[in-house]
Formats: C-alpha cells, sequence, structure tokens
C-alpha cells in the first residue's frame, strides 16, 4: 500500500494583524522570520480580501465557506457565557472528520460563548483556547463589556487555569503537540486562530526586548507580533519533523 494521498491541513489565522506588519509585506521593523519564510516558500495572496473585517463573521465564513449572513453571524459576538453562536451547520472540521481526518483548534473560537456552541459541537476533536473575543493574554480573563470579567481558558469544554502562562506561547505549544500525536498516522486539520496581535498588548520581556528600539506604541506591537511568530516557528518545526 502506497502513502495516504490526503495532506495534512494547517490554517494559521491572525487577529487584527495588520497588513503590513510582517517582513514579507514591506515591515522592516518586526522580526517574523518564519512567517517571512511561509511566504518565500509559497504564495503571497497580494490582493486577497476576508469575508468581513471583524472577529466573529470572519470566522464563521473561513469555516463555512458561507458569506457571514448565510453563515448566520453577522456581527461580532459577545463574551457572557450565555452568548449564542454559529448555527448548527457542517463546517470545514465535520466535512474532514467525516473524511477521517483528526481535527483540532488551537486560540480563540468566537463563534459562541455558549457549551452548546463549544468548538466540539462543529466537528473538532480537540480543543483548547479561548470563546469570547480577546482576554488578557496572563490570567485568560475576558474584561469588556457591561458584566463581570470572565475568566476564558477551555480544555475541550472543561475550564481549566493556567494563570500566568503566556496565551500565544501555549497555543503554539498544544498545537505542535497535536501535530505530533497525528503525524505519520491518520492526516489531520489543525486549526490555529491566534488572538494576537489583538489588544491588550501584552509580551514576555524577552520579546519586548527584542524591539526595544521602537518607540512605544509599535514596540508593544512588535513584541505581541514577535512571540507570535515564534509560536509559528514551533508549528513549522514540529510539521518538518
Amino acid at each position: 500500500m502506497g502513502a495516504d494521498p490526503r495532506p495534512n491541513i494547517v490554517i494559521l489565522y491572525a487577529d487584527d494583524l495588520g497588513y503590513g506588519d510582517l517582513g514579507c509585506f514591506g515591515a522592516d521593523d518586526i522580526p517574523t522570520p518564519h512567517l517571512d519564510a511561509l511566504a518565500a516558500g509559497g504564495a503571497r495572496l497580494t490582493q486577497w480580501y476576508a469575508n468581513s473585517p471583524v472577529c466573529s463573521p470572519s470566522r464563521a465564513s473561513l469555516l463555512t465557506g458561507k458569506y457571514p449572513s448565510r453563515a448566520g453571524i453577522e456581527s461580532i459576538l459577545g463574551g457572557r457565557r450565555d452568548t449564542a453562536g454559529l448555527p448548527p451547520q457542517p463546517t470545514l472540521a465535520s466535512e474532514l472528520a467525516g473524511r477521517g481526518y483528526r481535527t483540532g483548534i488551537f486560540g480563540k473560537w468566537h463563534l459562541g460563548a455558549d457549551d452548546e456552541f463549544a468548538p466540539t459541537r462543529y466537528g473538532f476533536e480537540e480543543s483548547f483556547g479561548f470563546r469570547a473575543g480577546c482576554v488578557d493574554y496572563y490570567s485568560h480573563i475576558f474584561y469588556w463589556g457591561s458584566h463581570p470579567p470572565i475568566h476564558d481558558l477551555w480544555d475541550g469544554e472543561e475550564e481549566i487555569w493556567l494563570n500566568g502562562e503566556y496565551l500565544t506561547t501555549v497555543i503554539g505549544r498544544r498545537a505542535t503537540e497535536f501535530i505530533t500525536a497525528h503525524a505519520g498516522r491518520d492526516p489531520f486539520f489543525c486549526y490555529v486562530p491566534f488572538n494576537a496581535p489583538h489588544y491588550p498588548l501584552h509580551a514576555p520581556a524577552e520579546h519586548v526586548d527584542r524591539v526595544a528600539h521602537l518607540p512605544p506604541g509599535r514596540r508593544e506591537l512588535a513584541a505581541v507580533i514577535a512571540a507570535m511568530d515564534d509560536a509559528v516557528g514551533e508549528i513549522l518545526h514540529a510539521l518538518e519533523e
């Protein structure tokens, strides 16, 4: 028997990343060697547009292949734990799972915070991350909106606490573990929707030090993007291995 012809699929999805904030698109002040290498070895889509400029509708389109209105998500969803989300329908994950793929999501969901709208209800066998639009990178708490702060970090449908661990790094690590566990066995779909560089602009000191020469504001943004690029590097290393 020959090798399985079905390709592994990895989607890396940044949040609020500026078009010109990567080296491969002209930035000369933010270190993004891993993403730049992807562009150098692949294709840069210089006239590609998302189906929506905001979080929830763009994610609904990505996973369903539909325009936001037809997918049932036309605006940014809230972060309360009773927030409804994506109407039940086939997704990229459920379609691939039905074709023998192992499926995992690691990062930002933002298609419903209620348990009934968790990623595991849409074809994802494994999930790790948060369900609202953004969280503090270290406490993993959603502080925004007209309601008390809400802790928002989940492993599958179980709430977990990793207080003090930098979320971008953890997302990269969990995605890497998923790839390593399934490589060479069943084909896999690994969806990695980073929250970076969405506010708040939190980054470890080692990344801030790398761009310490930049002015305030740009410095923090650059550090968050550099940290995401490092996490992408870990994922790429797992794929190469």
